[in-house]
C-alpha cells in the first residue's frame, strides 16, 4: 500500500522542468549582460543574524523564517539581497578599490500574500553598484537594467521614475507632529486624496502646501506633466530632485519613449534617498523589478557608501520569456 502523497506548505511551490528552464536560459543571458558590464557576481550565505535585516531596514514582518541556532543567536532566512550584500561589502572582503559592480541570483524567502497568488519563498536576480554617487552611476544601472531585459527578449517595457527628495522636501516642510505626519502618509500610500486633503486641513496645513502635496501626489505621466507640475512646487529640495529626475531621464536616450515620471509611490521613501524606478510590463499585474539609490543604508553596518541597485522577480521574467 502505496503512502498518501506529501505535499507543500501554503505559499510554496516545486519549480520543474520548461520553467526551471526557462529560470536558467533569463540567468545566462543576465549574467552575459553582466559580465560584459563588469559587474562580479556574489552569493551570499542564505541565513543571517536576524540583525542584518534590522539594520537593513528590512520590516521585520516580512522575515519569514527566524530561529535559534544552537549558541542562541537569533537567525533568520533571508529575506532581501540588499542587506546581506551590505554586510559583505562592510566587512572588506571585496578589497578598497571602488566602485563595486556586483550581481547575484537566488531564493529569498518572505512573508507575502497567498490569498493573491503570491508565495513566501521566490527568485531574484538583480545587481548593486556601490562607491559612487553621481547621475551617471544612476544612469549605468538602468542601462543595465534595461539591457538585460533586452537580452532576454523581453521588450515594451515601460520604466517609472520617482525620487526620494521630491516628496521628502514637502513632508519636511508639513509643521505636524510625528504621529500626524505618519497618519497623512498612510492616506497618502492608500492614494485616497479626498482623505489627504481632509487630514491637511484637519490638521491645520497651509494651503499652498497642501496645493503642492495634492500637485505631487496626481502626477503619473511624461514629461510634460512632470514639467506642469514642477511649476507648481515652491519647495526648494523637491524641485531640485524634479530637475535631477528630468537630467536622468534626458540621458536615457533612446528609451526615453517609454518613461514614466510616476510620484505617487512614497512607500519606500525612508529606505531610498535618490532616484526611484520601476520596471512594468502590459502583460504583467505587477511590477517586473524596482531599485533606486540608498546612500544611507551601508553606514548602518559600519562603512558609509553611496549605492544604487535593482532587483527583478524571476517569476515574471519567465511568464515573459
Amino acid at each position: 500500500m502505496m503512502k498518501p502523497t506529501i505535499g507543500l506548505p501554503t505559499g510554496y511551490r516545486d519549480v520543474v522542468f520548461d520553467e526551471a528552464r526557462s529560470r536558467r536560459t533569463i540567468e545566462r543571458q543576465f549574467a552575459d549582460v553582466f559580465d560584459k558590464r563588469g559587474f562580479g557576481e556574489i552569493s551570499p550565505s542564505g541565513v543571517e543574524y536576524l540583525d542584518v535585516y534590522t539594520r537593513g531596514r528590512q520590516s521585520i514582518k516580512e522575515v519569514t523564517f527566524k530561529f535559534l541556532d544552537r549558541d542562541d543567536n537569533l537567525l533568520a532566512l533571508r529575506a532581501d539581497f540588499t542587506p546581506a550584500i551590505a554586510r559583505v561589502v562592510s566587512s572588506g572582503v571585496l578589497g578598497e578599490e571602488v566602485p563595486y559592480r556586483i550581481w547575484y541570483c537566488g531564493n529569498v524567502f518572505r512573508k507575502a500574500d497567498v490569498h493573491r497568488g503570491r508565495f513566501h519563498e521566490f527568485r531574484q536576480i538583480g545587481a548593486e553598484l556601490l562607491g559612487a554617487n553621481s547621475i551617471e552611476r544612476d544612469v549605468e544601472i538602468l542601462q543595465v537594467a534595461l539591457e538585460c531585459m533586452a537580452a532576454a527578449g523581453i521588450k515594451d517595457v515601460h520604466l517609472h521614475l520617482n525620487h526620494a527628495g521630491i516628496f521628502r522636501g514637502i513632508i519636511n516642510a508639513l509643521p505636524l507632529d510625528p504621529e500626524a505626519l505618519r497618519q497623512v502618509k498612510t492616506e497618502i500610500d492608500r492614494k485616497d486624496m479626498r482623505r489627504v486633503a481632509a487630514r491637511l486641513q484637519d490638521f491645520g496645513v497651509a494651503p499652498d502646501i497642501q496645493r503642492q502635496v495634492n500637485a505631487i501626489c496626481r502626477c503619473v505621466g511624461d514629461r510634460d506633466d512632470l514639467c506642469a507640475t514642477r511649476e507648481a512646487i515652491d519647495n526648494q529640495e523637491a524641485a531640485a530632485a524634479m530637475d535631477a529626475l528630468l537630467e536622468l531621464a534626458s540621458l536615457l536616450s533612446p528609451f526615453t519613449e517609454n518613461i514614466v515620471f510616476d510620484l505617487t509611490e512614497i512607500d519606500e521613501m525612508e529606505y531610498y534617498t535618490g532616484v526611484m524606478f520601476a520596471f512594468f510590463h502590459p502583460k504583467v499585474s505587477t511590477e517586473l523589478g524596482k531599485g533606486g539609490r540608498y546612500d544611507a543604508l551601508l553606514q548602518e553596518f559600519g562603512r558609509s557608501m553611496p549605492a544604487v541597485g535593482f532587483s527583478f522577480s524571476m517569476d515574471n521574467l519567465v511568464v515573459l520569456s
